[in-house]
């Protein structure tokens, strides 16, 4: 009986909006659920036309909390805790068997929905005669970068899971692969042959990148398009740009430990001298001592390369001279990533170094090959890198690098092409004798450098997040 009566429940009256179940699978991320249930209340869809169904595996149930949100007489809403650990696959098939909906939306727990999300895409599935749609594009916002990218077209049969929406008879030949924790869409899409309607990304979704991502999105940055969009182009609702803000400014809770640097020298363009006492004050403000910080202008020369080198031989020159146990150079257009398991990773790294012999560390680097460490997460020994905006030397490899830093002045006082002399390009002979340690991905990283492929300034965020090989 009750089977008949959800059958009769579900039957649409011709012209009625089709039934939509919003299906979305959680897990320790209870701090989200407010905001996905609070996306899922204020979309433009028929209200009385749509359920939500949350899977959460997490140690702990949030029922208690969606009972606070959510009025039981007004929003169809069902919450399942399951106290077994399941598989991401096997967590999307429940999800799809628990639809009571004609068609089937997919959200994420921590992403961005526009308030036209469902009634978007159920409409252009019904416009298209269409079966599937999604969208093989998503928009990302870093939100410790507070910067958004595109990412890579991956193909038009390809689809992104969080901007997933169907009709129920798509089901028929079509699962997750029970197991899959990660990418299960090739499994779903059959290896990606099933027909795809394709979305307007920017209708889709805005991913949130955040430190409880099951994925470390900084990985996928180097692949992806930097745009000019801000959060405020996709989000206008004041709550939830107050909530995302809050992501992005969040500061870690624990302090760097840069006791471990003797000094801290900031090299900055004597141009824009104006700009330098608030620099050191965020550079204060994120627990660099003021005792060990020393500003030190930028060579003016004949050439971007010379003046680099110049000012780095110089800086080094001090250190040595002085008698410095280390020192970490910084640009003074530096930024930091300040996610908690991000500081908690370069503190360890940090406070191993009274252990280690190395000889240089780069806290903030474009890698091209490293190899990852067991004992230090986030660590590697590093082979082949460019644009140090952050690195230390030891004060045993003062005069190794100085010397190899005049070679190339050298170089290119006598004319040598400026692209293959200058300071970072020679870096990489060093890196295969001697112990060059990085953070990766970087802890430091510039908003914008001048590109020499380019040969233009360009937004170069990417290339401090880049996988290497």
């Amino acid at each position: 009986m009750n089977h008949l009566l959800q059958r009769q429940g579900n039957h649409r009256i011709e012209g009625e909006q089709p039934f939509v179940s919003v299906v979305c699978p959680s897990y320790n991320r209870r701090e989200f659920l407010p905001y996905l249930l609070y996306i899922y209340q204020y979309q433009d869809y028929p209200a009385d036309r749509r359920e939500l169904i949350i899977i959460d595996d997490s140690p702990h149930s949030s029922q208690d909390l969606v009972d606070m949100l959510v009025d039981p007489s007004t929003e169809n809403v069902r919450y399942i805790h399951s106290e077994r650990r399941l598989m991401l696959g096997e967590k999307r098939n429940m999800l799809n068997d628990l639809a009571n909906g004609e068609y089937i939306v997919c959200f994420d727990d921590d992403d961005y929905y526009s308030p036209q999300k469902i009634s978007y895409q159920v409409d252009e599935l019904q416009r298209n005669n269409a079966l599937f749609s999604g969208s093989d594009q998503i928009y990302v916002w870093y939100s410790h970068l507070n910067k958004i990218y595109r990412t890579h077209p991956f193909g038009p049969n390809h689809a992104l899971n969080g901007t997933f929406a169907y009709h129920k008879k798509f089901l028929r030949k079509h699962r997750y692969e029970h197991e899959a924790m990660l990418a299960e869409e090739q499994g779903f899409l059959n290896n990606f042959t099933a027909p795809v309607l394709q979305i307007d990304p920017k209708r889709a979704i805005l991913c949130v990148s955040h430190s409880a991502n099951t994925y470390d999105k900084d990985y996928i940055m180097s692949s992806c398009e930097p745009v000019e969009l801000t959060l405020e182009d996709f989000v206008q609702d004041t709550n939830l740009l107050a909530h995302y803000r809050r992501l992005s400014l969040t500061p870690s809770t624990q302090p760097v430990y840069w006791e471990c640097f003797e000094k801290v020298v900031v090299l900055f363009d004597p141009a824009s001298e104006a700009d330098l006492p608030d620099r050191c004050q965020a550079l204060m403000a994120f627990g660099i001592p003021s005792e060990r910080l020393i500003c030190v202008p930028k060579r003016a020369e004949s050439t971007r390369e010379i003046s680099q080198l110049t000012t780095h031989c110089h800086v080094l020159e001090q250190a040595q001279q002085q008698g410095w146990r280390n020192v970490l150079i910084l640009d003074a257009d530096i930024q930091f990533v300040k996610k908690e398991n991000t500081v908690a990773n370069v503190n360890g790294l940090l406070q191993a170094l009274r252990n280690i012999e190395w000889n240089v560390v780069l806290l903030g680097a474009k890698h091209f090959e490293m190899h990852l460490m067991e004992s230090l997460p986030s660590v590697g020994r590093v082979y082949d890198a460019l644009c140090g905006c952050a690195y230390a030397v030891n004060s045993n490899y003062f005069n190794t690098l100085l010397t190899h830093y005049r070679e190339c002045l050298t170089s290119l006082q006598a004319g040598a092409e400026p692209k293959a002399a200058r300071m970072d390009m020679r870096w990489k002979e060093l890196m295969q004798q001697h112990c060059w340690l990085a953070f990766h991905p970087s802890f430091a990283y510039l908003n914008r450098d001048w590109d020499y492929l380019q040969d233009k300034e360009i937004d170069c965020t990417h290339w401090f997040f880049r996988k290497p090989k």
